[in-house]
């Protein structure tokens, strides 16, 4: 395994739920006292497509859908449910969608604090 190939696992294995969810609650707490320094370090990253950026917000996207799977499930699934019911939560949907634009090269700034918590966990922000 190389230098390279270690730091990379280290990293992946170190976005751990918690850690996810102090991130996602620090850039709620960022936006909430218009700290847009936090945000700005995310979308530098998310423009350049930094690997580790893309990686922490795959990592954001995997576990919210798992979150989403958890709370409510079965419930998204049930034939009875609504519209709103089946479209799952509102952290998983913006978490998805932040990573694809990123992958695609086309960040946009209404991620921005998304792309800020994936920065903060990439140890960007402090």
């Amino acid at each position: 395994m190389t230098n390279t190939t270690a730091t990379e696992s280290a990293f992946k294995s170190s976005l751990t739920r918690e850690r996810i969810e102090h991130a996602y609650s620090m850039a709620v707490k960022a936006r909430d006292n218009r700290n847009h320094s936090f945000a700005a370090i995310g979308m530098r990253a998310a423009k350049a497509r930094d690997p580790k950026l893309l990686v922490a917000l795959e990592a954001m996207a995997e576990t919210t859908g798992k979150m989403q799977e958890e709370q409510i499930g079965r419930l998204m699934r049930s034939p009875d449910s609504t519209f709103a019911e089946s479209k799952g939560t509102t952290e998983h949907q913006l978490c998805r969608e932040a990573y694809r634009m990123v992958d695609q090269g086309t960040p946009i700034e209404n991620f921005a604090w998304i792309y800020g918590a994936a920065a903060y966990m990439a140890g960007y922000v402090i």
